[in-house]
């Protein structure tokens, strides 16, 4: 034998080390599964929507950012949403749950219930998410944004960023809306340097899998309003309003002299 054919022998073939290094990959990485979050309008434990007799919903949309699951031994698994044309991107998404008709007469035919995303496989027993949008997306340009961040019925000029939360239910004569978002913020859009008041709802829920549901209960967030003193109100976040005081209470958000708590609106559904 040659020396020329003693060193090709000794040499590994470019294929070999290819398929040793793809062996080594596939053995490092972990493949990732689909979840889907599903939320739902209830009071009072039972669905809610927008043509209902007694107390109709009147609008229920909200964006969530930071979503999480918590696995057994306390690890984290952030949820990467699957993005789309309109109600998704990778950190954010839109949750609608009125469909236009009835009492959300300022609402849209869409409704999007659940969101996809993927995450790393484990036993999950807890969801953790933010209603609200990060602040530097906040006060971003809203007409440079991509969705669901263009929505225009989400965002609040006046307050140079957007509507978190917009939630209303109907009794009659009578009836109830908030607009949640941050307020008291200094600058203008895309020079925002901070907000007195954040107003981010962070949830926690444990005992949660992704085979369950969520429901955001109106009836425990406005549980401290009249609906029957023939006087249609609103909150719109400011720091004057003493109407959103309750409302604030059962997001978990402090107003005024009430501190923060636990948010009481969001639980699970099965």
């Amino acid at each position: 034998m040659t020396t020329r054919q003693i060193r090709s022998a000794k040499r590994p073939s470019s294929l070999v080390l290819y398929a040793g290094l793809l062996f080594l990959v596939s053995a490092c990485s972990t493949e990732q599964e689909t979840v889907r979050i599903q939320f739902s309008a209830v009071w009072q434990g039972a669905a809610i929507g927008c043509n209902d007799v007694e107390i109709s919903l009147s609008d229920l949309r909200f964006f969530v950012s930071d979503l999480a699951l918590v696995d057994r031994s306390g690890e984290l698994h952030p949820i990467s949403l699957v993005k789309d044309s309109r109600w998704q991107q990778p950190n954010i998404g839109l949750v609608d749950l009125e469909d236009g008709q009835g009492s959300c007469l300022n609402g849209t035919r869409d409704i999007h219930s659940t969101l996809t995303g993927m995450t790393d496989p484990a036993d999950f027993v807890e969801l953790r998410f933010t209603v609200g949008v990060p602040f530097a997306l906040n006060h971003a340009n809203p007409l440079l944004a991509s969705a669901p961040l263009d929505d225009a019925a989400m965002h609040w000029h006046w307050r140079s960023g957007y509507k978190f939360l917009r939630a209303g239910v109907s009794a009659g004569d009578d009836g109830m809306w908030i607009h949640l978002g941050s307020t008291g913020c200094e600058g203008t859009v895309q020079d925002i340097r901070s907000c007195q008041s954040p107003n981010r709802v962070s949830v926690s829920l444990p005992g949660f899998s992704p085979s369950d549901r969520i429901g955001v209960d109106l009836s425990v967030l406005f549980a401290g309003v009249d609906l029957a003193d023939g006087e249609r109100s609103d909150c719109s976040s400011g720091p004057a309003e003493s109407a959103c005081a309750p409302m604030f209470e059962a997001l978990g958000l402090p107003f005024s002299d009430q501190a923060a708590s636990d948010s009481s609106v969001f639980r699970v559904l099965r």
